[in-house]
């Protein structure tokens, strides 16, 4: 299978394919927001402010399941035991896919609560709730179609995962329009509801036509698949659920992380958090291409551990090797889209600037922003293959650690001490510098010394 093999040309096609779809994902709340807008600047906000508590939401409940089930899937792909594995994989997927849809609905019952308890207006409040509730009811939905998303990646057919991410907010665009500006609209209580519901149907559609090319693909390659027994599939779900929270919860600190540091520069004023917000956004759009690259790493290294055994003595020598060629093909797309971003920076903060705003403020923080870049790649480039090597625990610990001792209580001093909007900012190296060096020495003591893998991953683990 060629497409298993590292290389410049796969690396390069398969991190491209990553980063249009990154780009195309972000489409789809860009979509909800602009069709949105008409309907008034309250519905707008109960938009945004509800897709903020479901990004959570799906970083804690989702993300870690796709992930675990992602990587098993990439190392049973890299040994040619994609057969007998699939089927495995696929019924513990779906155990877990109940469990975390049955933890959504618990926890959007607390949204409504939790936001009045936070002081927000109450009709904003009403609406935020609602369409988090409707988001959560769909969380299965949501990891489904991310799960044969990343097969289809992970089996050759990533330029189809592109395409149908496209229908999809194509179906995503059209969905919005009609329940919100036909007579469709007399459906739905509120167009904050109408919105939510798109949603859900695009992603729906698009876990339908990922299944249907996934077998078509799997029948063309000649795989026959028999039915696993319950004890296995109890099995590889109790194995998945041990790594699945860690990785979610790793993700789940990374996003409070941020939202915490926005929220302590937002009292220095409205013109700093006008330039923070911007800056952010200019820096989200740039993290694509890193993302991308760990994504090639995640997807990469998988095949590799696969393909490398328990039993060949070449281990120890093998994974670190693909791991440094892995962080070579990451470092040069991400340091010319830096240099990039770095040299045109004027042009693009007055793209996204408001009228008034500070621009040179809001350069100074999207270059420190900038200024993390190498330390934020080591840390996602060795936490990606932790995630195949299913250390979750230390991913949620580690993650936790820096985000709750190091960043914030950082951040709150660059505010409340030192009152330097970029300082905080670019404090953020530090915490990424030092997961960095803990997730390189976990990896060098626990992964890279032996030639035993083991069987969290499917191919062994340490012991």
């Amino acid at each position: 299978m060629k497409h298993t093999e590292l290389s410049v040309r796969n690396y390069t096609g398969f991190a491209t394919t990553i980063f249009l779809t990154g780009l195309v994902s972000v489409g789809f709340g860009a979509i909800d927001i602009l069709l949105i807008s008409p309907k008034g600047l309250t519905q707008v906000a109960a938009v945004g402010l509800g897709d903020v508590l479901n990004a959570g939401m799906t970083a804690l409940l989702a993300i870690g399941v796709v992930d675990t089930f992602s990587s098993r899937l990439a190392i049973a792909e890299g040994s040619g035991h994609l057969a007998r594995r699939l089927p495995e994989l696929t019924g513990a997927l779906l155990v877990l896919l109940l469990v975390a849809q049955s933890l959504a609905v618990l926890l959007s019952s607390a949204v409504q609560p939790g936001l009045r308890l936070a002081g927000q207006d109450q009709q904003l409040t009403h609406l935020a709730a609602d369409f988090v509730i409707v988001r959560s009811c769909s969380m299965g939905f949501t990891i489904l179609y991310a799960a044969l998303n990343e097969a289809l990646k992970i089996c050759g057919l990533k330029n189809r995962s592109l395409l149908l991410l496209v229908v999809g907010f194509a179906t995503n665009a059209v969905l919005d329009w009609a329940f919100l500006y036909t007579p469709l609209s007399g459906w739905f209580p509120s167009p904050v509801v109408a919105v939510a519901t798109a949603t859900t149907g695009s992603q729906l559609l698009i876990a339908c036509f990922a299944l249907r090319i996934f077998l078509r693909r799997m029948r063309a390659r000649g795989e026959r698949f028999t039915r696993p027994e319950r004890a296995t599939v109890v099995a590889e779900a109790r194995s998945m659920a041990r790594n699945a929270p860690g990785v979610g919860v790793r993700h789940f600190n990374d996003y409070a992380g941020t939202i915490t540091v926005t929220m302590l520069l937002g009292t220095l004023g409205v013109q700093v958090l006008a330039a923070v917000t911007v800056a952010t956004k200019i820096w989200s759009l740039f993290c694509r291409i890193p993302q991308a690259c760990v994504s090639g790493t995640f997807v990469y290294y998988g095949y590799r551990l696969g393909k490398t055994g328990p039993d060949l003595p070449a281990t120890a020598r093998t994974l670190p090797s693909t791991a440094r060629s892995l962080l070579r093909y990451a470092a040069v797309p991400t340091a010319v889209g830096a240099v990039t971003v770095a040299l045109t920076a004027p042009w693009l903060v007055r793209l996204f600037a408001s009228a008034g705003q500070d621009e040179l403020l809001t350069r100074s923080l999207l270059l420190a922003f900038l200024l993390t870049v190498p330390a934020y790649l080591l840390e996602n480039h060795y936490g990606e293959i932790l995630s195949v090597h299913q250390r979750g625990a230390l991913l949620a610990t580690a993650s936790a650690v820096t985000t709750y001792a190091l960043a914030i209580p950082l951040a709150a001093v660059g505010v409340f001490v030192l009152d330097s909007p970029f300082l905080v900012v670019a404090s953020g190296v530090l915490p990424s510098a030092v997961l960095a060096a803990a997730f390189h020495r976990s990896l060098r003591k626990d992964h890279w010394t032996r030639s035993e893998v083991g069987r969290d991953t499917g191919v062994g683990v340490p012991a």
